[in-house]
């Protein structure tokens, strides 16, 4: 019996066998701090009372738990940095044979036009008209068209838009110093001799009266100046006509008759049935008068005296349906009878092309686009050579105390864009600097900053080629370019987790055995974060693909490969940089910098290691910021109080946002891509805003088609053939008889009456 006690009273066992040992430890653990980073820097054989247990040697690690890809890279840094170095370039290389070298004009960019959903029932009816009248067009040019040519500047260009603003009460045209400013602005071309090599020729309806000795002038430009600088100018004549429309029932009559009053012009046969002979008369009459006023408005004249009878003329005339297209398009939406003053105007100046006359039979279609780019480009290089300068100097604010002045050309709006991109661009240059010399400061080496900053601008690069090449997706927006400050953000972060691993693993003593246990350490702890932050930001970019557009899903793709390459980058590139930062560069410069070059001997780790015996032991030190979130933000989360607090504040903020969310409209007018102050964004919202709807206006287009299919859109995809939109069908049934055709003119009678 005594033996049996013996044995109890000696054994040793696994649990607490008394509830003072239980009450002991209960107490210990009050003034312990919860430390969440002792599971994770304790290696696995410290966790088991320090008794190492031997490990298998697997295809990732070895014996001693290192991963045998880090011991690799502990072993040859230099071979594998310059390794990964290569074959980055090399694929950039590829890259731009592949992309760059073979896009049309040099852009690797897919143009932006027809942007919608394929499935949708108006880009199925869009696109079924579109490419049928597409193929009909090829169709009809293959046929050949022998002997006939193009004559010089007989077609449309390119427009030039002459935008005004008054800075006076009294408009634009309520004093000849307004007027005269903005006659300068076409003065810079029409009294330049060499503009009518480039404009518009007025050629005559009949070509065939044109001989040698024709002489052909320059389209007039649609401006409210033809008439305050007309040839000549009656004002008595003037006077009559703006009497005569004072009187209310005189422009009702004139709105009912309507083309009747233009003397030589078709008057159908019903127009009797309302009107009397001789109201028709009387207003046949006053459209005589009208036309002997405007015929000699055409821009070649001195500025007329009674500049404000021109003025008042105009805001009776656009009470005229007939007359109002005349006049209508040069004066602002507030411009009336009532209120004769425009605070706002616009004109067109009109170039033409070719610039030879041109036979284009014979010549391919790509000897055809290259002619008509050739055409294009003269006419661009003439007009930045020749007129920039003066218009640029027409726009300045200071050159007229009462107006300002902006333009908007078709020719050069690219070029235009493109230079305020550029300088837009070199803004952007101050946050890649930041970028740079932030990743320097956190990493206290001139050498790990060049090559994080190296890795995060290359992996535009290789993830193109991966996107392009690989994934051979042809549809690259301009959307994608975005990814490069969203790489810029998220590929310094993995930096500076990586870094700040390898910095915290000098003060942890179970892992500075030597370089390899710390690299894969330092490589496990940041790894598997790194990992799910990326595969989350991947997955999120991925969403996009839910999308029809197929701009918007390129560029999700595109960015999700951007933060994989930049992953992959970081945890072989910039680890590798890290092994040599340690070998050669660690602790030798204050400032952080590459010399001297030669391996360290002790190393860094084992200085660390040593110096952390002499201390006694493990003495895990951090930073402020982690300690921190350590003792005051962790410690806070844990109350249940603060938590349902937070909760309560993060759903509210959520019900906001949903709120706020279903609030979302369409647009409902131009997005502004400038500033508001910039000549060019001006001149847009003044085109938008401030004018209304004119004759000479492009309006709305509704397009009847009879005898087509649906659009087949059978093995369309975007991405991969951006070009393809599906194959046009047509109706078989269909027969463009004499039947059909009555009832096609029936048809469009019906829309030309319908009120």
């Amino acid at each position: 019996m005594q033996e049996t006690d013996d044995f109890v009273e000696n054994a040793t066992s696994p649990f607490p066998s008394t509830m003072q040992e239980e009450e002991k430890k209960a107490e210990g653990a009050d003034n312990i701090t919860p430390d969440v980073e002792e599971a994770v820097i304790k290696p696995y054989d410290a966790i088991h009372n320090d008794v190492a247990e031997p490990r298998k040697n697997t295809f990732w690690a070895d014996e001693r738990g290192n991963l045998k890809v880090v011991n690799l890279v502990v072993r040859n840094p230099c071979k594998i940095f310059w390794l990964i170095i290569a074959v980055v370039i090399a694929l950039t290389f590829i890259l731009n044979i592949a992309v760059f070298r073979t896009a049309e004009n040099g852009n690797p960019f897919t143009l932006p036009g027809n942007e919608f959903d394929l499935l949708d029932v108006r880009s199925i009816q869009y696109d079924s008209l579109r490419l049928a009248s597409d193929q009909v067009k090829e169709a009809r040019e293959a046929r050949g068209k022998e002997g006939q040519t193009t004559l010089k500047q007989s077609e449309l260009e390119a427009v030039q838009y002459w935008v005004f603003e008054a800075s006076t009460p009294s408009g634009l045209f309520g004093d000849r110093e307004s007027i005269q400013g903005m006659k300068d602005a076409y003065d810079i071309f029409m009294n330049d001799p060499g503009y009518k090599d480039y404009c518009l020729l007025n050629y005559p309806r009949n070509q065939s009266l044109i001989t040698e000795n024709t002489t052909l002038e320059c389209t007039a430009p649609l401006t409210p100046l033809l008439m305050y600088y007309a040839s000549y100018w009656d004002s008595a004549a003037v006077a009559d006509v703006i009497e005569e429309l004072k009187d209310p029932a005189k422009v009702d009559l004139l709105n009912r008759v309507g083309v009747c009053a233009i003397p030589e012009a078709y008057c159908p046969p019903t127009i009797f049935e309302n009107i009397t002979l001789q109201e028709i008369m009387s207003a046949l009459q006053f459209g005589m008068m009208v036309q002997n006023i405007t015929s000699t408005w055409d821009m070649k004249g001195d500025l007329i005296e009674n500049i404000t009878q021109a003025t008042e003329l105009a805001s009776y005339l656009v009470l005229v349906d007939l007359y109002a297209g005349v006049v209508d398009f040069g004066f602002d939406k507030t411009f009336s009878a009532e209120n004769p003053a425009s605070q706002y105007s616009r004109g067109i100046l009109f170039w033409g092309g070719p610039y030879i006359n041109r036979n284009t039979s014979g010549l391919s279609e790509e000897e055809a686009k290259a002619a008509n780019k050739a055409d294009k480009d003269q006419l661009k290089r003439y007009i930045l050579d020749n007129y920039l300068k003066e218009m640029d100097k027409q726009s300045d604010p200071k050159t007229h105390a009462t107006i300002n002045s902006y333009y908007f050309m078709t020719a050069i709006i690219g070029d235009v864009i493109l230079n305020i991109v550029t300088k837009d661009g070199m803004l952007a240059i101050f946050s890649f600097a930041f970028v740079f010399f932030w990743i320097r400061l956190n990493t206290s080496s001139w050498f790990l900053a060049f090559v994080g900053f190296f890795e995060i601008f290359f992996s535009i690069p290789v993830a193109w080629f991966l996107f392009t090449v690989v994934f051979q997706i042809k549809y690259f927006s301009t959307l994608n370019t975005l990814a490069l400050f969203i790489v810029a953000a998220i590929g310094a972060d993995d930096i500076f987790i990586f870094i700040d691993a390898y910095k915290q693993s000098q003060y942890h003593l179970d892992v500075l055995t030597d370089l390899e246990t710390r690299m894969s350490w330092v490589y496990r702890r940041t790894g598997t974060a790194m990992a799910i932050t990326s595969a989350t930001t991947c997955a999120a970019f991925l969403c996009t693909l839910i999308t029809p557009l197929s701009s918007i899903q390129s560029f999700g793709i595109f960015a999700a490969c951007v933060i994989f390459i930049d992953y992959v980058l970081v945890m072989s590139l910039f680890c590798t940089a890290v092994v040599i930062y340690h070998d050669r560069f660690e602790s030798r410069a204050r400032c952080g910098c590459c010399c001297p070059c030669d391996v360290q001997n002790p190393s860094v780790t084992e200085n660390a290691k040593a110096a952390l015996e002499a201390e006694g032991g493990e003495d895990a030190k951090r930073d402020r910021v982690s300690e921190f979130f350590r003792t005051r933000v962790a410690s806070f989360v844990q109350k249940p109080l603060n938590r349902l607090v937070l909760a309560v504040i993060f759903l509210s903020w959520v019900s906001v946002s949903i709120w706020q969310a279903t609030k979302i409209e369409p647009t409902k007018e131009n997005e502004q891509f400038l500033s508001e102050d910039h000549p060019l964004q001006k001149s847009i919202t003044i085109l938008d805003k401030e004018f209304p709807t004119a004759n000479d206006d492009m309006g709305m287009k509704v397009y009847y088609a009879w005898g087509l299919g649906q659009v087949d859109r059978t093995g369309v995809n975007r991405l991969l053939e951006p070009d393809n939109f599906g194959v046009p069908t047509f109706d078989s049934n269909f027969d463009f008889n004499e039947q059909c055709q009555v009832e096609l003119m029936g048809f469009c009678d019906r829309l030309k009456t319908d009120p």
